[in-house]
């Protein structure tokens, strides 16, 4: 059977009034990671709470966590006096414990969207993703911020991920309606303007939001949208594992670890719902491949 008649190929695309939810092809199969994201973000917020303390001659009253402040924000210094490298990682699940706001509307966004940005790309790729935005927005972003601003920088929360997930979701539903502040109809691609003119004016503006972050990890979700990449390219894959590690006397192939026709179907399913125009340089060779391998057997 050829890639042309699959089932897919017959399949209505969605309607543009549709507001979110696990609508793609790995929806329905257990937990989505992106809740389990959610959840931790929770999870340390209230272990934040429980470890804050006031700070002294502060008014009004502020509060700090030591050990979140000193270990898992994102401190200036990065690659020069600061080696804890893990802090590229751990400042994206920590948020500040003065404003509740913070972590409400981070993880709001990224539930939101992330769903139907998981739903295409499936668990492991979308936390490839969401990690590489987190890293990358992390880095470039406090050395943004301390170029603008001057002085030492801590960088914490999620919204570098968060906005990367945002502008991979408008890419792939750009006329899909939402509700501004809950109330004003507006398509998806307007509100990425908004967003990005919002983000790129403050980034000028003496405030304690790390703007640039947010333009660094928008600008992940744009190049992820068009190109596939993200840091997971750079860990090594299972078949190369197998090949430097010990190998069995005698080696059987097992069809099911041929993953080729369930990409050709994901594939498939995103040019039912965004048309052809949208397929990356990588699934369009992926097509091409799958092609030539149905035509061989079928010859």
């Amino acid at each position: 059977m050829g890639i042309d008649s699959r089932d897919y190929y017959s399949q209505e695309p969605r309607s543009n009034y549709q507001f979110g939810g696990p609508t793609g092809q790995f929806g329905g199969q257990g937990r989505l990671m992106v809740t389990n994201l959610v959840i931790i973000n929770v999870i340390v917020y209230l272990l934040e709470l429980f470890e804050r303390v006031p700070v002294s001659g502060s008014s009004p009253i502020e509060y700090i966590a030591p050990f979140t402040s000193d270990y898992l924000a994102l401190q200036s210094g990065l690659f020069v006096n600061n080696w804890k490298l893990w802090q590229i990682v751990t400042y994206g699940f920590v948020h500040s414990p003065n404003m509740i706001w913070h972590i409400v509307a981070n993880m709001f966004c990224l539930w939101f969207f992330g769903r139907d940005v998981e739903g295409i790309y499936g668990k492991q790729r979308f936390l490839s993703f969401y990690l590489s935005a987190i890293i990358i927005s992390g880095v470039l972003g406090l050395y943004i911020q301390q170029l603008l601003q001057g002085g030492p920088i801590t960088l914490l929360g999620a919204s570098g991920g968060v906005a990367g997930v945002i502008i991979l979701y408008i890419c792939h539903f750009p006329h899909r309606k939402l509700l501004l502040y809950f109330i004003i109809p507006v398509k998806a691609w307007v509100l990425g303007i908004l967003f990005l003119v919002y983000d790129f004016v403050g980034t000028f503006s003496d405030s304690h939001v790390a703007h640039g972050a947010h333009l660094v990890g928008a600008a992940c979700g744009w190049i992820y949208y068009k190109t596939g990449w993200d840091l997971g390219h750079w860990l090594p894959s299972r078949d190369l594992l197998k090949r430097i590690g010990p190998r069995p006397k005698v080696r059987i192939h097992n069809p099911d670890d041929d993953k080729l026709p369930e990409q050709v179907d994901r594939i498939l399913a995103k040019i039912a719902r965004e048309g052809e125009s949208s397929l990356t340089r990588k699934e369009r060779r992926t097509l091409q491949q799958a092609s030539e391998r149905y035509k061989n057997r079928d010859s």
